[in-house]
C-alpha cells in the first residue's frame, strides 16, 4: 500500500515538512533536488528604504555572504518576508519592523504597495540567482526594486536511499512541489532511476498550476493549491494520507 509523503524542498525545508507531516501522525520523506550554495554579491550602494526577503535561503546568503551585518538605520527599516518562517529569520537578523506575506512573491506586492509612502529610498531584494517570480517587475511603477543575488539552488545528483526505496517498493503515495523547477528535476530524476512508469500510481500535490504543468502528465492524480503556502501543501498532504489509509 502506498503510505509515504514524499517532498523534494531543500533542506532544512523538507526535513521541515517531514516533521510537520509526522506530528499529524503521516509518515513523510525528504528528497531534495536543490539545494542551496550561497554567493559572495557586490558591495551594497545604499541606503535602502527597506528589504525584501523571499526566502529563508535569501536571509541567510545575506548575512554570511555579505560581509558586515544590516546596519541600524537599514534594521529600523521596513523587511518585508514571505511566511513565517523567513519572517521568523528576519526578525532573528535584527529587522525590528518585519511585514510578513503569504502565497509567495506575490503576496508581498499589495503589503509593499500598501507601504509605498513609509518607505523612502530603493528597496533591496537579496535573491537567488534563478527566480520564478520577478519582484521588480511586479513593482515596476510603486517602487524601485535593487536585486542583489546571494544564493543559487544547484542540482543534486540522485536519491537518498530511503526515497529511493519506497520509490522502488511503490511505496509513495504523493509527491508535494513548490516549485516549477523542482518539478522538472523530480520527473527527470524518476526517468533517470527507472521509476518512469510508477508515476501511475503516485499524486502530486503542487504549489499551482505553473508547478502542476512543469511536472508534466500522467500521475494517478493532481492536487493545486489554492495558495502556494506550506501549510495548504501539508494540509492536503495530510487529508489525503487520511482518506487513502485511514477507515
Amino acid at each position: 500500500m502506498r503510505r509515504t509523503i514524499l517532498t523534494v524542498r531543500p533542506a532544512p525545508d523538507g526535513d521541515l515538512d517531514v516533521a510537520a507531516l509526522a506530528r499529524r501522525g503521516v509518515p513523510a520523506l525528504a528528497a531534495p533536488m536543490m539545494s542551496p550554495s550561497y554567493l559572495a554579491p557586490p558591495a551594497d550602494a545604499g541606503p535602502y528604504g527597506g528589504v525584501i526577503f523571499t526566502s529563508r535561503h535569501a536571509v541567510t546568503g545575506w548575512l554570511t555572504c555579505g560581509g558586515d551585518r544590516p546596519g541600524p538605520e537599514l534594521l529600523s527599516r521596513p523587511a518585508f518576508a514571505v511566511g513565517r518562517a523567513t519572517g521568523r529569520a528576519v526578525r532573528a537578523a535584527g529587522f525590528r519592523d518585519v511585514r510578513v506575506g503569504h502565497g509567495g512573491g506575490a503576496g508581498l506586492v499589495p503589503l509593499i504597495t500598501a507601504a509605498q509612502e513609509g518607505v523612502t529610498g530603493p528597496l533591496l531584494w537579496p535573491a537567488a540567482v534563478h527566480r520564478g517570480f520577478d519582484m521588480a517587475e511586479a513593482l515596476a511603477g510603486i517602487a524601485e526594486v535593487t536585486l542583489l543575488p546571494v544564493y543559487e539552488m544547484c542540482e543534486t545528483t540522485g536519491l537518498p536511499e530511503a526515497a529511493a526505496v519506497a520509490l522502488e517498493q511503490n511505496e509513495v503515495l504523493a509527491v508535494i512541489l513548490m516549485s516549477a523547477r523542482s518539478a522538472r528535476l523530480f520527473r527527470a530524476r524518476m526517468k533517470d532511476a527507472g521509476h518512469g512508469a510508477s508515476i501511475a500510481g503516485m499524486a502530486i500535490i503542487a504549489g499551482s498550476e505553473a508547478i502542476a504543468a512543469a511536472a508534466g502528465d500522467g500521475w494517478a492524480e493532481i492536487f493545486v493549491a489554492r495558495r502556494p503556502t506550506r501549510a495548504r501543501l501539508l494540509a492536503i498532504a495530510a487529508l489525503l494520507y487520511d482518506r487513502r489509509t485511514r477507515p
